[in-house]
């Protein structure tokens, strides 16, 4: 707690040192100070979080694991999908090629033609055999046409040859590409089913020593209490950083906001449910793992890692004090840093934190007061 406080000062001091032209260098430096003293607060929260029991460590680690391998497959499906987009368009290129390749040829057989009946009389036999030098002329600026005309079509038709072999390697190149990313991705389902099957055997241990009511309730409790210093700590840095992460302010959209997920809410807001209970200052939303987690609202990542009690979880901070929280997810997709437009995937959701339930747990924030989701969801 002594090196939050710490912290917490240093950054102030920091904030009020004379940073008030809003120029861009001056933002970005707040900016990357900001970015270091969240990842000091998260430090704090790993050296916390490794005096938690062996089983719980193993449970971080394994949730981890498959958020890695969800974020590997996700990216290796989108890039499939680009190549295989890519390859039509080759596909398309290769036919528009080939079809110029066809008109080509019967060009040049057409000129090959005409030049084999002029190939009949010379040039010197066409200016020996006519008296009219008008006549002579004509017809030789004729027998130059075609030769010109000849040389210009067959460059084309090498160049289109080219081309059409360019397309075609890289069509072959592409292909290849696709096969190997379909045994990749065919490992790493594998690899996602085995460490799922790990993930279950840790969590039915854990629950097993977990046995009594009054012992998760306590154990809940803690993980909340745990949470809500980060949130406060993290709600601190960012309202004195003063940097602007929204275009457009949270406040105006209430009761417009977008839902982060579909599904059923499992929980009343505010009220302590012994089957939920870490879900009291947000909303429990049921929905099947995988499901896609989408942000609110514009923002910037504060927070993208592991909390206990509340699984894989990433913290979005959208200006004026307003921070919303995704929890108890599958896998994350965004890192600290990276900003977020409204409705943009940020994660999948899942029942990581040792959840038996599938579901997202959805809350939002201001200065470090829940919200209820109603008044702002439309």
């Amino acid at each position: 707690m002594r090196f939050i406080i710490n912290l917490t000062c240093g950054l102030l001091l920091l904030i009020s040192s004379g940073l008030s032209a809003n120029t861009e260098q001056q933002v970005q430096q707040k900016m990357q100070q900001l970015q270091s003293d969240i990842g000091s607060l998260q430090s704090w929260l790993n050296a916390a979080q490794n005096q938690a029991s062996e089983l719980q460590k193993q449970l971080r680690m394994h949730e981890q694991n498959i958020s890695g391998l969800k974020k590997a497959i996700k990216k290796n499906q989108q890039g499939s999908k680009n190549s295989a987009t890519h390859l039509a368009k080759l596909q398309q290129q290769a036919s528009h090629f080939q079809d110029a390749l066809a008109e080509q040829e019967l060009q040049l057989s057409r000129q090959l033609q005409s030049q084999y009946q002029q190939g009949k009389n010379s040039a010197a036999n066409l200016l020996l055999s006519l008296d009219n030098p008008s006549t002579v002329a004509r017809n030789m600026a004729y027998y130059q046409y075609l030769n010109q005309a000849s040389a210009e079509q067959m460059a084309a038709y090498r160049q289109t040859l080219n081309s059409l072999a360019l397309v075609q390697q890289e069509q072959a190149d592409i292909t290849l590409e696709l096969q190997r990313s379909a045994q990749q991705l065919q490992a790493q389902n594998q690899s996602l089913k085995q460490a799922k099957a790990k993930l279950a055997d840790n969590i039915k241990r854990l629950k097993n020593k977990q046995a009594s009511k009054a012992q998760r309730l306590s154990i809940a409790k803690a993980d909340q209490l745990q949470a809500q210093e980060l949130l406060e700590q993290i709600q601190i840095a960012i309202a004195k950083a003063n940097i602007k992460v929204a275009d457009t302010p949270l406040i105006d959209a209430k009761g417009k906001l977008p839902w982060p997920i579909k599904g059923n809410v499992l929980n009343r807001f505010g009220v302590s449910q012994a089957s939920y209970p870490l879900s009291q200052q947000g909303w429990l939303i049921a929905a099947p793992e995988g499901s896609d987690v989408v942000a609110i609202h514009g923002g910037q990542v504060v927070f993208s890692d592991w909390l206990k009690g509340y699984g894989l979880v990433i913290i979005v901070d959208h200006g004026d004090s307003f921070l919303s929280l995704y929890g108890q997810n599958q896998a994350l997709y965004l890192s600290v840093g990276d900003y977020a437009v409204a409705q943009q995937l940020i994660a999948s959701s899942g029942k990581s934190g040792g959840n038996t339930e599938a579901a997202l747990y959805f809350s939002l924030r201001q200065q470090g007061k829940p919200l209820n989701p109603k008044q702002w969801l439309q």
